[in-house]
Order: structure tokens, then C-alpha cells, then sequence
């Protein structure tokens, strides 16, 4: 009976939806106002209050620079809270209890994508509109507006399916939660996130240039502007497809371990 109960992909992604809901209702309504809406706002004026004049300078648009920068902030934040709910799954016996019912073990890391993608794109949303209020706008058209969306929830997943191997190892996640913003810092900071790579000092422009967020930038900054998009669209997916593949593989073992 439990077999025949988790075959079958209706299964799957019908249990996944029932499980994504659950997990979109574990933040509060003000907590995802706070983090999905008015912080992305805070970033986007603050960093033009702060940067605008001193890139102009530099003759660089930053309304049309910024919110690019401000997606991928906000994405490797989806990232974390995957990793943060795992955890928490984890601590309270939620892991257990799914491995106790007859649903499909594919449903949970459905509805934990189907979740993410949704906090994802609600934060997209909010950081275009306040970016076109600034004056960020898609110069390439609607097809490239939809590959920046595209290419900024997959971007998400990606990260999630790495941050979810180390949520599901742990039953700690405020801990886990600590861990990853020490990690992923460091790799948005000394990016091309919110100045170009030529502003850094000469000894760290090589890993500036040629590092995952960078690249991930880049394409977006291509999709939005108008310019060329094939090379820096193709580095970011194989980027991404790279990541995707190790990251998956740590997930997996993890979710096997903690159920």
C-alpha cells in the first residue's frame, strides 16, 4: 500500500504543492514583509544613497547597476532560510515524521524548492519595482526580463540545494543559520555585486572576476542592459549546472541520513 501511495508523479508533485504551502504558512505574515519587502527596498535606496554620486563619477548608471546586486543578495537569503527550516524539520522530528508516512520522499524536496521559489520571486518582484522607481529598467525586452527571472530563481535553487545539505545535517538553526551568512558574505562582498571588479585592488581582481556570484552577475546586468547575452548567460548556467551537481549530491546524502 505504501508503495503504490508514493508512486506515480501526480503523487509527487501534488504532495510537494500540500508540503510547499506548509512550509511558505512557517513565516509569519510580518516576517515575510520584513524580509521580502521592506528590506530589499531599504538596500536598493540606501546603496544608491550611498554609491550613486561616487559611480557616476566613474560614468556608471548605478540605478541600472544595483539591482541586480540586490537579487542575488536576496536570493543567497532564500538559500539560507531553506537551511534554516531544514533544521528546524530536523530538531522537531518533522523529518521523521514524513519518512513514517506513506508519501513520496520527492514530495519534501518539492515543496522545499516549490517554497523557495515563491519567496524567491516575491523578493524578485519587489526589487525590480523599486528598482524601476530608481530608474532600473529592461533594455533587452520582455524575453530577457523573463531570463533574468529565470536565470534568478534558478540561481536560488541552486544555493538552497547547497545550504539544505548542511541544514539537514544539523538540528541546530541558528547555528546553521550564522554559518552560512559567514560564508556567503564574503563570496557577495568580493564580487562584482556593488562595484565593478576594476575597483578592487590589482591582487584580488582575478578571483573578483572569475567567481560564481560574479558570473551570476554579470549575465544578469547582460539580460537587463541590452548588451551581449550568450557568454555571460552560458558561464553563469555552467556555473550553476556545476554547483547544482555537487550540491545535489550532498543534499541527497543528507536527506537520507536525517530520515
Amino acid at each position: 500500500m505504501t508503495a503504490r501511495t508514493e508512486a506515480g508523479l501526480g503523487n509527487l508533485f501534488g504532495q510537494g504543492l500540500l508540503l510547499a504551502g506548509r512550509n511558505i504558512r512557517l513565516n509569519s505574515v510580518a516576517d515575510t514583509i520584513s524580509t521580502m519587502v521592506i528590506f530589499p527596498v531599504i538596500f536598493v535606496f540606501g546603496f544608491l544613497a550611498l554609491f550613486g554620486n561616487l559611480l557616476r563619477v566613474r560614468g556608471i548608471d548605478y540605478a541600472q547597476f544595483l539591482p541586480p546586486a540586490i537579487v542575488v543578495q536576496w536570493m543567497f537569503s532564500v538559500a539560507i532560510t531553506a537551511a534554516f527550516f531544514f533544521a528546524s524539520d530536523r530538531r522537531n522530528g518533522m523529518l521523521a515524521r514524513y519518512r513514517s508516512l506513506a508519501i513520496s520522499r520527492g514530495a519534501v524536496v518539492v515543496g522545499r524548492m516549490g517554497a523557495d521559489s515563491v519567496r524567491a520571486l516575491l523578493a524578485i518582484a519587489v526589487i525590480i519595482a523599486t528598482g524601476y522607481v530608481a530608474g532600473f529598467r529592461f533594455q533587452a525586452g520582455p524575453l530577457a526580463a523573463l531570463g533574468f527571472v529565470a536565470l534568478s530563481v534558478g540561481f536560488a535553487l541552486t544555493v538552497s540545494a547547497g545550504t539544505s545539505a548542511l541544514g539537514l545535517v544539523s538540528r541546530d538553526p541558528e547555528s546553521v543559520s550564522a554559518t552560512l551568512h559567514v560564508v556567503y558574505l564574503p563570496l557577495l562582498m568580493i564580487s562584482s555585486a556593488f562595484v565593478p571588479a576594476d575597483a578592487f585592488p590589482g591582487w584580488i581582481q582575478p578571483f573578483v572576476r572569475n567567481q560564481p556570484v560574479t558570473a551570476v552577475l554579470d549575465a544578469l546586468r547582460a539580460l537587463a542592459d541590452g548588451g551581449p547575452t550568450a557568454g555571460p548567460v552560458l558561464t553563469a548556467v555552467l556555473w550553476l549546472a556545476g554547483l547544482l551537481a555537487v550540491f545535489s549530491v550532498a543534499a541527497v546524502q543528507a536527506f537520507r541520513r536525517a530520515t
